[in-house]
């Protein structure tokens, strides 16, 4: 008895995957935004010299400086670490796709803005609802 894999010729194989990737695009998408925004939030925005120059007299500071220290405050109570890991156990608890999403945006937002260690957690537990789903 054959199996129906070898049924197929081999350079048809990977369609058989096309369900799969159908139903995970929209949520590599999603990884690959945050990602994006979170390099761009710390390589653009909160380590750039030019910027973090012009923050220094709060008499002449641009528009862009309050928000930029919120960010940076944030960052240093590690609140995408917590807020990673509070929607990656949400994802696990309740399989919700807004909880998923959310703990996929917080835990990449983390890893890369100085909050990898809980963030990285947070990441897999929604990763792990993902897979269930």
């Amino acid at each position: 008895m054959t199996s129906e894999r070898a049924l197929l010729p081999f350079h048809l194989l990977p369609f058989r995957l096309l369900p799969f990737w159908r139903r995970a695009w929209p949520w590599a998408l999603l990884l690959a935004a945050c990602l994006a925004v979170a390099f761009w939030l710390r390589y653009g925005l909160i380590q750039s010299t030019p910027i973090g120059l012009s923050c220094l007299d709060a008499a002449t500071a641009p528009w862009y400086c309050g928000p930029r220290e919120v960010l940076v405050r944030f960052n240093m109570w590690a609140g995408w670490s917590f807020a990673a890991l509070g929607f990656g156990v949400l994802a696990l608890l309740t399989r919700h796709r807004l909880a998923i999403a959310l703990g996929l945006a917080a835990g990449a937002l983390g890893l890369v803005l100085y909050n990898a260690g809980p963030a990285a957690g947070g990441l897999i537990m929604a990763l792990f609802a993902l897979l269930r789903r």
